[in-house]
């Protein structure tokens, strides 16, 4: 397991963590609003099937119900973006709605992301 990313984004007056892991032909992302992660939200991603084609990930709510769909929207974004199996860890424990944080977050995501495609 290789730690490809640890980054940080404040959203109001939230910080929110993301650490990414190259895993073995997949990508563990962590995502929390601690310092310390936790399990939270376990969602599943796998990108489309057929390259070329507007098919969306098929993503999969493991456990947890809190930020359901945050997770699903962030998982398979990332999932599209990588192009390989995504396990997603969301950790939240503000009380904030999912709108609030949701366009930045997507917005952080994609910038960290297209970086490592990149590379």
């Amino acid at each position: 397991m290789k730690n490809l990313i640890e980054r940080d984004i404040t959203i109001g007056d939230i910080k929110i963590y993301l650490t990414l892991y190259k895993l073995h032909k997949s990508y563990l992302l962590l995502i929390s609003d601690q310092k310390d992660m936790g399990i939270g939200s376990v969602t599943l991603a796998s990108p489309p099937l057929i390259d070329g084609l507007k098919s969306t990930a098929a993503s999969y709510n493991l456990f947890g119900v809190n930020k359901k769909l945050l997770s699903t929207i962030i998982s398979e974004r990332a999932s599209n973006i990588l192009k390989a199996p995504v396990l997603l860890l969301l950790f939240l424990k503000i009380k904030k709605k999912e709108d609030e944080i949701i366009k930045p977050l997507i917005k952080f995501l994609n910038e960290i992301l297209k970086n490592i495609v990149k590379k």
